[in-house]
């Protein structure tokens, strides 16, 4: 568990943060890092972005070259 708090890679959403995120996403899937992106409700706009990324993963080429510890976790407050 101790270890495990290197490889967290913590987030939290809002205005002009894509970029950060997406540089997390990117280290994240080439050291095996754990990504957690907090309050996605907060950058909507940016959510067809990180839509892309996520979709990206279903090729067979950028698949491959995942780590296999790599993690990528949301939150968001719930819609009422």
């Amino acid at each position: 568990v101790r270890n495990m708090t290197k490889q967290l890679e913590s987030l939290s959403l809002g205005q002009g943060m894509g970029t950060r995120a997406a540089e997390h996403i990117e280290v994240g899937k080439k050291l095996g890092h754990w990504v957690l992106l907090q309050n996605c409700h907060l950058y909507a706009d940016w959510m067809s972005n990180l839509l892309r990324i996520v979709e990206e993963y279903s090729r067979d080429d950028v698949r491959a070259s995942l780590n296999k510890d790599f993690r990528l976790s949301l939150t968001s407050m719930p819609c009422t």
